[in-house]
């Protein structure tokens, strides 16, 4: 089934301390979302984000987690695993499994992103 979502027509809400997340699609039978809201069988969840100047998110990992940051608007830092990288509008991130990582918008202007997570088999 093909599904069209708007992240203007979800609902955000503010996650790692000081981002503005919308939910597109998470993966399939998440708890609580319609066929529409969780259509993903591939990957875990699809985001948007947006952070307003002078902000940071958390620092933190994900254990069985890969992401893909892409960032569609402003400029900033991705910290990975304490090293500290330039980012801007078009460049794409990937964070492994395992890696502390956080995103920092030290300029004044928002910093825009999506978010691609894919769970990852340890076994």
């Amino acid at each position: 089934m093909t599904v069209v979502r708007s992240w203007k027509d979800v609902t955000p809400y503010v996650g790692h301390e000081s981002a503005i997340i919308w939910s597109i699609f998470r993966e399939k039978g998440a708890e609580g979302l319609s066929a529409d809201e969780a259509p993903l069988e591939g990957f875990f969840s699809l985001t948007h984000h947006a952070m307003q100047g002078r902000k940071s998110g958390d620092y933190h990992l994900h254990e069985d987690m890969e992401q893909v940051y892409y960032i569609t608007a402003g400029r900033g830092k991705m910290k990975i695993d304490d090293a500290i990288y330039e980012v801007a509008k078009g460049d794409a991130v990937h964070v492994p499994p395992m890696s502390r990582h956080q995103l920092i918008n030290d300029g004044e202007e928002w910093i825009e992103h999506l978010i691609i997570s894919a769970r990852v088999n340890r076994s």
